[in-house]
C-alpha cells in the first residue's frame, strides 16, 4: 500500500514545478504589454523558455523602438517610471532607430547620476594646503599638480604676487590651470577684489571650481572659455593639465574629432568699469594675440603684467618673434624684468631679456611688466621700478 504522505509529497512537487515553468500572465503598463517573470522559472535547455520569453525565437530583431523599449529605458536606466505628463513626448519615439533612442537616455543627466556606467572611480584629487589658501590637486597631473602638492610650484612667481597684491585690487589670470594662481590672488585682494580666472580646459575648470568653493571665495568668476582676439571657436590639445588651443581648422574629419571650445576677448568677460590692477599670462604662445587684443583693457587700467616668455611657442601661436613681443609692450609703455626671484630687478632691454633666455636653457622663461608712467599709486610699484 503506497504511503500516503509520501503521494501527497510527490503532488505538492508536480505542483510546484507546474508553477515553475507555468508562464506569468503579461500586465497591463502605461507603456503596453509588460512581462514579468522569475529567473528560476528559465530553464536552460528545456522548452520552458519558449513559452516564458515575451519574443519568439525565431523572430527577427527589430532596429526600431517600440513603446515597450521606451517604458523599459525610464524602468532601467532612469530608475522610475515615467510621469503622465511626459510619457506623451518619450513615447513618440517609437519607431525611431532603437540605438539613437536608447543612447539619449544613457547619455542623460538623470542616468548619469544614477553612477549605472561602470563602478564609481574612487576621485584621484586630495586637498593641498598651502599659504593662505587651498587647492584640489591630483598626483597624476604630472604639469602641475604634482608640483602645487609639493609645495614647489613656480616659487619666484608666486613671491610677486605676494610682494604686488594687495586687498581690493582687480586681477586676471588667463591660462589658469587648476587654479594656483587664481586662488593666491583671491587670498591676497580678499572679498573687496576681484579675480578673473580664464581656463577653457574642462577638466581644470573643475579642479578650479571646486577648490573655489572649498576656500569660499565669492570674488573669483571661472570662465570656462579660451581667450582670444574675437568670440568663436579654438581647439584645444592637452598633455595632463597644460593644454594649447589653436585655430578650428576646415577639414571636416579633424573638425568631427577636434576638442573644441569657447572663445571670448578678455574684454567681453570683464565687468564693466572693474578695474584691473594684474594679469598673469601664461598661455601656451599666444601671449601676443590675446593681450593684442585687450590692448584697450591694458591702456586704460595699466596693470602690472607676469608672463609667460617662450619665443619658440610664440612664433608658433601667435606669428611674432619673442623681439617682436616685447616691443609691443615697450609701444604701451611698458618696462620689462626677468622674474628671478629678486623683488628690485633692474629693468632690462628687448637684447638682454633674450641674451638670459637663451642662458636658461629652458624653452621658457617667466618676465615682469610695469607700467613705465602709472596711472594710479599701486603699493609695490616704487620698488618695482628702481625707484
Amino acid at each position: 500500500m503506497p504511503n500516503n504522505n509520501n503521494a501527497s509529497v510527490t503532488k505538492r512537487n508536480r505542483a510546484e514545478a507546474c508553477l515553475i515553468i507555468r508562464p506569468v500572465p503579461p500586465i497591463e503598463q502605461p507603456a503596453g504589454l509588460i512581462y514579468r517573470q522569475p529567473l528560476a522559472a528559465q530553464i536552460p535547455g528545456t522548452d520552458a523558455m519558449d513559452d516564458l520569453a515575451p519574443w519568439k525565437p525565431d523572430d527577427a530583431f527589430n532596429p526600431q523602438a517600440s513603446v515597450e523599449d521606451i517604458y523599459y529605458c525610464f524602468r532601467l536606466l532612469l530608475g522610475r517610471n515615467p510621469s503622465p505628463a511626459e510619457w506623451p513626448g518619450h513615447s513618440g519615439l517609437a519607431g525611431n532607430d532603437l540605438h539613437n533612442v536608447v543612447r539619449s537616455y544613457l547619455d542623460s543627466r538623470e542616468c548619469a547620476e544614477r553612477g549605472l556606467l561602470g563602478p564609481q572611480k574612487e576621485l584621484d584629487v586630495q586637498l593641498t594646503k598651502a599659504e593662505g589658501f587651498s587647492i584640489y590637486t591630483s598626483q597624476d597631473d604630472l604639469a602641475v599638480g604634482k608640483h602645487v602638492a609639493a609645495g614647489v610650484y613656480e616659487p619666484a612667481v608666486a613671491a610677486l604676487f605676494r610682494s604686488i597684491l594687495r586687498p581690493g585690487m582687480g586681477v586676471i589670470d588667463l591660462g589658469a590651470n587648476i587654479g594656483f594662481f587664481s586662488m593666491l590672488a583671491a587670498s591676497l585682494v580678499g572679498p573687496q577684489g576681484f579675480v578673473l580666472a580664464v581656463e577653457p580646459n574642462l577638466a581644470n575648470v573643475r579642479m578650479l571650481e571646486a577648490s573655489r568653493r572649498v576656500n569660499g571665495f565669492h570674488h573669483v568668476t571661472v570662465a570656462a572659455c579660451g581667450a582670444g582676439t574675437a568670440p568663436g571657436l579654438l581647439t584645444l590639445n592637452a598633455a595632463f593639465s597644460n593644454g594649447m588651443t589653436g585655430p578650428v581648422g576646415n577639414d571636416l574629419a579633424d573638425l568631427m574629432t577636434a576638442q573644441i571650445v569657447p572663445c571670448l576677448p578678455v574684454k567681453a568677460l570683464l565687468p564693466p568699469d572693474r578695474a584691473i590692477d594684474f594679469i598673469k599670462i601664461d598661455v601656451e604662445g599666444a601671449e601676443h594675440l590675446v593681450l593684442s587684443a585687450a590692448r584697450d583693457v591694458i591702456a586704460k587700467w595699466r596693470p602690472t603684467i607676469v608672463s609667460e616668455f617662450s619665443p619658440g611657442m610664440l612664433e608658433g601661436n601667435s606669428g611674432v618673434s619673442g623681439e617682436q613681443y616685447l616691443e609691443f609692450f615697450a609701444d604701451l609703455g611698458y618696462r620689462a624684468s626677468v622674474v628671478d626671484g629678486r623683488m628690485d630687478a633692474p629693468a632690462a632691454t628687448v637684447a638682454e631679456i633674450m641674451a638670459e633666455y637663451r642662458r636658461s636653457g629652458d624653452d621658457h622663461i617667466d618676465i615682469l611688466l610695469v607700467p613705465a608712467t602709472p596711472t594710479r599709486s599701486k603699493s609695490g610699484w616704487r620698488r618695482l621700478l628702481g625707484g
